[in-house]
């Protein structure tokens, strides 16, 4: 079957009145109220390219100094493929118009073994560590992995996570020995609402039609450090869809 790969970029979503009105969504709603947006734009233009996206003020075209700001990302990816990863780095960077990120937080979304998901994670790891080493990402992290694998990913690596995220809805209570040895390591623990899967199929098959698979989905913030203000925020979705 001929398939074709398609990257969808919201812009900045805060300029979105559609989305400002539904402030508190969860992450996969806001997810999909922005791709509505851009897929009903694209439609209009009858829009045949493979990237779509909406036009909208993004971090670099605003006065503030690129100093001042933080950039936080977050990629959904459910393929151990170091060039999937890769790909969705670059295309952050590229969207952005920057070759740093602050940090960075993989989440890791695919269902296997223990032993499997920390070959997995150290498969992915190896990349993070080359983009350290470049200079080009400073914090980088994992999300919901069971404290064991967590341990070990971290005695692993030579650039070691300082950022472990969990979900207390489906964690009601973080792990005691996580909490300790994050401590003991100078790991930051933070918690968060994201779901494991923020594409889910149904969802999929409503958008884009049956057959339609997701590479990665990267969630990126810009703040003003001196003022604490979100500057913006957007997604980038990367799928392979029937042509």
């Amino acid at each position: 079957m001929v398939s074709r790969s398609l990257l969808i970029s919201t812009g900045n979503i805060l300029s979105f009145n559609e989305v400002k009105k539904k402030a508190g969504q969860n992450p996969t709603d806001e997810l999909l109220e922005s791709l509505r947006i851009v897929l009903k734009d694209s439609q209009s233009k009858d829009d045949a390219s493979t990237v779509l996206q909406v036009n909208r003020k993004e971090m670099h075209e605003t006065d503030v100094d690129r100093k001042e700001l933080k950039i936080t990302v977050k990629i959904f990816i459910s393929s151990p493929k170091a060039d999937s990863l890769k790909d969705s780095l670059e295309q952050v960077f590229h969207t952005l118009h920057t070759d740093t990120i602050e940090s960075l937080i993989i989440a890791y979304g695919k269902v296997e073994p223990s032993e499997d998901i920390l070959k997995s994670l150290q498969s992915l790891w190896t990349v993070l560590e080359e983009y350290v080493k470049a200079g080009k990402l400073s914090s980088i992290g994992v999300s919901d992995v069971d404290t064991d694998v967590f341990i070990e990913l971290f005695q692993w690596a030579n650039v070691k996570p300082n950022i472990v995220q969990i979900n207390l809805a489906t964690c009601c209570v973080v792990p005691p020995a996580l909490q300790v040895f994050t401590k003991e390591n100078d790991v930051q623990l933070l918690t968060h609402s994201d779901p494991c899967q923020i594409l889910t199929n149904d969802a999929l098959d409503e958008f884009f039609g049956p057959g339609v698979n997701v590479h990665w989905v990267a969630r990126y913030q810009v703040h003003v450090k001196c003022r604490g203000v979100l500057s913006s925020k957007g997604y980038l979705v990367y799928i392979n869809k029937p042509a």
